[in-house]
């Protein structure tokens, strides 16, 4: 994982989590750092993970297969096992913040 450094565990496990559930759906990523898109639909885990948590909050989008957008996760950081803040209320989004 390329997460930053003073990213802590418990916030590295939960985002850890929905990337690869993501991808393992087969969506890209997009990470937006509060101010840019740092990262436009990606596949790659570590390209992705070392993007998170450059700022304060993090959004992470994500698209399918065929470019449409699936829904946004909104992520506050410092918030621990509260780190999901927010996301997009359909079935396929929540299915990747379930349980964590």
């Amino acid at each position: 994982m390329a997460f930053p450094a003073h990213a802590n565990a418990t916030e590295k496990r939960i985002i850890s989590a929905i990337i690869k559930r993501a991808l393992a759906a087969s969506f890209t990523v997009s990470v937006y750092d509060g101010e840019e898109w740092a990262l436009k639909r990606s596949t790659d885990f570590e390209a992705i993970t070392a993007e998170v948590h450059a700022t304060d909050e993090t959004t992470l989008r994500m698209r399918d297969e065929t470019g449409n957008m699936v829904g946004s996760i909104y992520l506050v950081h410092g918030n621990e096992d509260d780190v999901i803040c927010d996301h997009t209320d359909n079935e396929r989004t929540a299915a990747l913040v379930k349980g964590l």
